[in-house]
C-alpha cells in the first residue's frame, strides 16, 4: 500500500501545481490588459514646481537625441529631456549646465504614492569614474497608478557642473526602482 499512497499524493501535488500556475497566469493576463498610457504630471511637495526660471532653453540644448535609461526594480526606462509641454522636448542622454526634466515610462504601474529621485555624481568632466556622490535626494507625490510621468523641480533637478550623473527613481524606502544616467558638458 505505501506505493499507492505515494502515487496519490503525487497526483495531489500535481494537481494544486497545475492549479498554481493557471492561476498566476490568469492574473499575469489581467494586469497586462491595461496597457493604456497615461500622460501624468508630478508635483514635488517641497518645493515650487511652477517658479520662474530665469535660463534660457539655449542653456540645456540637447546634444544628442539617444535616450538612456537603465532598469531597478520595475521595468521600463527613465531618461531626459528639456522641457515637458504636453510632449517631450528636446530628449536627450547629454546637455549641457541647467536644470533637466526626468521622465519615466514603466511597463506596470509604479504602485505608490511617493517617489524620490536621488541625484548621484559617478563621472567627473574628464569622464573619469569616482566614487558615487548623493548630490540631493526630491521627494515627489503621484498615483500608484501612473506608468508614464515627469519630473520637474527647477531649483533641485539642477545639473550645474559637467560630470556624469546617475538619477535613481526610489521608493521613500530607498527601494530602488528606475536608473538613468545623463551626461552634463560644458557649454
Amino acid at each position: 500500500m505505501p506505493g499507492v499512497n505515494n502515487k496519490f499524493a503525487f497526483l495531489i501535488a500535481l494537481v494544486i501545481s497545475v492549479g498554481v500556475i493557471l492561476a498566476c497566469n490568469k492574473s499575469k493576463d489581467t494586469s497586462s490588459s491595461d496597457d493604456s498610457k497615461k500622460e501624468t504630471t508630478s508635483e514635488n511637495k517641497t518645493s515650487d514646481t511652477k517658479s520662474s526660471d530665469t535660463k534660457s532653453s539655449d542653456d540645456t540644448k540637447s546634444s544628442d537625441t539617444k535616450s538612456s535609461g537603465s532598469t531597478g526594480g520595475v521595468g521600463g526606462k527613465l531618461y531626459f529631456c528639456e522641457d515637458y509641454k504636453g510632449k517631450e522636448i528636446g530628449v536627450s542622454d547629454r546637455f549641457t549646465p541647467g536644470w533637466l526634466t526626468v521622465m519615466v515610462k514603466t511597463d506596470e504601474p509604479l504602485g505608490v504614492g511617493k517617489v524620490e529621485l536621488r541625484l548621484t555624481k559617478v563621472k567627473d568632466a574628464d569622464g573619469n569614474k569616482i566614487s558615487e556622490k548623493i548630490m540631493d535626494t526630491v521627494p515627489f507625490d503621484i498615483q500608484p497608478d501612473w506608468d508614464y510621468t515627469y519630473f520637474q523641480d527647477k531649483d533641485r533637478l539642477r545639473f550645474s557642473s559637467p560630470g556624469t550623473y546617475k538619477v535613481t527613481l526610489q521608493k521613500t524606502d530607498g527601494t530602488p526602482m528606475l536608473s538613468g544616467e545623463v551626461e552634463v558638458v560644458s557649454k
